[in-house]
C-alpha cells in the first residue's frame, strides 16, 4: 500500500468508511427510521348511564275515586273469556259469595291513566277475580276467605307481567303500592304481589305522573 499512488489509497479507503458510516447510522436508528412513539388510538369514550327516572308523589288531598277513574279512555279491547268455565291460575267461577273484597290496579303509560277492560272475568261465568268496568277496581269474591295475586289477575286476563314489559307496555315497567295513604316503589316480583283490599298496585310504563292521587275509596266497599 505505501507503493500505491495516494488517490488510489483513498478510492480504497472509502468502501470502508461507507460500511462504517451505516453502522453508525443503523445504531443511532437512522436509515429512515423514528424514533417517534407509536400512535395510541382512543377507545370510544364510555357513554353515561340515564338518569334514573324521577319518582311521583303522593297527593296530599283526597280524589273520589269512582268520579276520579271511571272516564278513563280503555288502553287494551274487551276480555276473551276462556272456552269451558275453566280456572285460570288458580282463579275460577264464583259459587256461594261469602268473601266480597276489592282491590286497585291503576296503569299508567307515559303519565296517562289507562282504564282497564270491562267485565274483565264477567262473560261465560263471573270469575273470582274480576271487573265491571274501566277504573281498574278489581272485585276479589269466594266462598271462603282468599288470598290472591297480581299475577293471577294477569293470567285471567291473558296479558304478560313484569319489569320488562306489562300488558303489552314497554318496559322498564316501575311497580308502586298505595295503601294507608303512603306511596312505596315495589322493586320484587310483580308476579307476588297480593291483591289487598284498599290496596292500590300502581304500574307505570314510560314517564310517570309528578303526583299520583289519593283516592277516596266509596262507602262499602
Amino acid at each position: 500500500m505505501k507503493n500505491l499512488p495516494t488517490t488510489l489509497t483513498r478510492i480504497i479507503r472509502l468502501p470502508a468508511l461507507a460500511i462504517a458510516s451505516l453502522t453508525v447510522l443503523a445504531a443511532c436508528g437512522g436509515g429512515g427510521g423514528s424514533d417517534r412513539p407509536p400512535v395510541q388510538t382512543n377507545p370510544d369514550p364510555v357513554q353515561p348511564s340515564p338518569p334514573p327516572a324521577p319518582e311521583p308523589t303522593l297527593a296530599t288531598t283526597f280524589t273520589d275515586l269512582v268520579a276520579a277513574t271511571s272516564g278513563n279512555a280503555p288502553g287494551w279491547g274487551a276480555w276473551t273469556a276462556p272456552a269451558g268455565r275453566v280456572p285460570v291460575g288458580g282463579v275460577a267461577c264464583t259459587g256461594t259469595i261469602t268473601y266480597h273484597q276489592h282491590s286497585l290496579v291503576s296503569i299508567y303509560k307515559e303519565g296517562t291513566r289507562l282504564g282497564l277492560p270491562d267485565n274483565l272475568g264477567r262473560s261465560g261465568c263471573t270469575y273470582e277475580l274480576h271487573t265491571h268496568d274501566v277504573m281498574g277496581m278489581v272485585h276479589m269474591e269466594a266462598d271462603v276467605a282468599k288470598k290472591f295475586t297480581l299475577a293471577q289477575l294477569f293470567a285471567l286476563w291473558g296479558q304478560p307481567l313484569g319489569a320488562n314489559g306489562t300488558a303489552g307496555l314497554a318496559g322498564p315497567v316501575r311497580f308502586y303500592l298505595v295503601e294507608n295513604e303512603k306511596l312505596t316503589r315495589y322493586t320484587g316480583d310483580p308476579a307476588a304481589l297480593e291483591l289487598v283490599p284498599h290496596r292500590e298496585i300502581v304500574i307505570v310504563s314510560g314517564a310517570a305522573p309528578a303526583v299520583l292521587p289519593k283516592y277516596r275509596w266509596p262507602a262499602g266497599l
